[in-house]
């Protein structure tokens, strides 16, 4: 959907579209369905299916958390290849082309700073449902996206990969290309300084929401 609106509606910027669209809404939201599918089959069965398995409890929350892990890898790789063939080697949207190192870093830094969205809707998911946790994900995503250009983003991880983007395909997170006269923009934005400090602080709080979760879906055995 990110690759088919840009090339239709933005053709001239299709690569630095198809790849805000993409992180903006629709790869969160995608995270967000993905997620509670993985988990609302069992919560209609109280998780009985689960329970009578003789495997830890934590495990099999790690390996559901290992499954959306994949898909999302799969995803961005089908958006990688869409984008970088459709900008690069077809050469539309020259406005917008994005250099193919740059594509491919700037997915492989997408996946690894949307990880934590895993657990977290994974057990919103199991907590209130699909609905609600796909509106709280995509309201928290959007407002994420407008304080990514402030200095308080490191307070709030939805702002994170918005943030990093803009010094790797040098787009802001309103769809603009990150030059001078274009709003919001700033010439600190492109330091790529904040890329690894992004990278470690998601990667920690993905590390911690997926332990803190697996205990807490330990615990579904005792009731």
């Amino acid at each position: 959907m990110a690759i088919a609106l840009s090339f239709i509606l933005t053709t001239r910027y299709f690569e630095i579209d198809s790849y805000n669209w993409w992180y903006v809404m629709l790869f969160p939201g995608m995270i967000s369905l993905l997620c509670t599918l993985v988990v609302v089959k069992d919560k209609k069965m109280k998780n009985m299916a689960v329970l009578s398995l003789p495997v830890d409890l934590k495990k099999i929350w790690m390996a559901k958390v290992l499954v959306c892990v994949c898909m999302i890898v799969i995803a961005s790789m089908i958006h990688l290849f869409g984008s970088v063939f459709i900008g690069n080697i077809l050469e539309i949207g020259k406005l917008g082309r994005i250099p193919m190192i740059n594509a491919v870093f700037a997915s492989i830094v997408l996946i690894i700073t949307l990880l934590w969205q895993i657990p977290l809707c994974m057990f919103l998911g199991s907590k209130i449902g699909m609905f609600a946790t796909v509106l709280i994900n995509i309201v928290c995503c959007i407002l994420g996206v407008l304080l990514a250009v402030y200095d308080t983003l490191w307070m709030i991880p939805y702002a994170v990969p918005s943030r990093l983007m803009i010094p790797i395909i040098k787009v802001l997170p309103n769809g603009l290309p990150a030059i001078q006269g274009n709003q919001a923009f700033t010439p600190e934005l492109l330091w790529d300084s904040v890329i690894l400090p992004g990278i470690i602080i998601i990667v920690s709080l993905f590390v911690i929401l997926a332990f803190f979760t697996a205990k807490w879906y330990e615990n579904q055995e005792a009731r």
